[in-house]
């Protein structure tokens, strides 16, 4: 996958969910973060984060493992025993 069709996804989608993703993404912000810094409510978070994950999943038609991620899109910890 190349950065050209990462950015032309990004730039695809509607501006106020691309921002709520950076801030996620590239801030690493958390979801509480990201709700202050917009001043918008935790789940309007959650909503745009939502969408903009469908949005780059359907535009780069990728095939997320979702067993791996837990239910904020984050990578799941490592088994405690592993």
């Amino acid at each position: 996958m190349t950065t050209g069709r990462i950015a032309w996804a990004l730039k695809a989608m509607a501006a106020i969910d691309r921002e709520t993703l950076l801030l996620y993404a590239w801030a690493d912000l958390t979801y509480e973060g990201i709700a202050l810094a917009m001043d918008v409510p935790v789940g309007t978070v959650r909503s745009r984060l939502n969408r903009a994950r469908r949005t780059l999943r359907t535009q780069l038609d990728l095939e997320i493992l979702d067993e791996t991620e837990n239910d904020h899109g984050r990578l799941a910890a490592a088994p405690r025993n592993a």
